[in-house]
């Protein structure tokens, strides 16, 4: 799939937009949420499996680059970015936007504030702690937490371990 920069100033950034927008206000039902996300791009496979809170940005211009799995829980302030783009002076330096997928697996739990950046995948089950900021692949089962996001502990290694 190629992918080309848009503009805020199309009608389908527009659209996009305004949807994203209405999906940042929206607090209950979480589903509503999630439906608008899945209505501008976003792959969601079964919304009413997925809760997005309020005050969630999922990449504005691109969000067909994001996919969030079943028993997902995005919780709120999260900010899902799927692309870079450079600014005027950066085009010298950096000439093309840059595009990098999201994968978000089944049973993920994103904590609040958390920022996710282009190429990411959080593995299922994974959670990521509050305020991170995830630079990248977050592993099955288990849990990060910093800027920038490292795994902290894994989840079950300790009923394992357990005599």
């Amino acid at each position: 799939m190629e992918i080309r920069e848009r503009s805020h100033n199309s009608v389908t950034g527009l659209w996009k937009g305004f949807l994203g927008h209405w999906a940042y206000y929206v607090n209950w039902p979480h589903t509503l949420a999630a439906l608008l996300h899945k209505i501008r791009g976003v792959n969601i496979a079964h919304v009413y499996r997925v809760r997005i809170a309020g005050n969630v940005l999922i990449d504005t211009l691109y969000p067909e680059l994001v996919k969030i799995e079943d028993d997902v829980f995005v919780t709120r302030g999260v900010t899902i970015v799927a692309h870079f783009t450079p600014t005027p002076f950066l085009r010298a330096y950096i000439p093309e936007v840059e595009f990098g997928k999201v994968d978000i697996r089944r049973g993920a739990y994103i904590g609040v504030n958390a920022i996710i950046l282009p190429g990411v995948t959080v593995g299922e089950g994974a959670i990521v702690g509050a305020g991170s900021v995830v630079t990248k692949d977050v592993p099955r089962l288990s849990v990060v937490a910093g800027n920038p996001a490292r795994v902290i502990r894994m989840i079950g290694a300790e009923r394992e371990s357990a005599p």
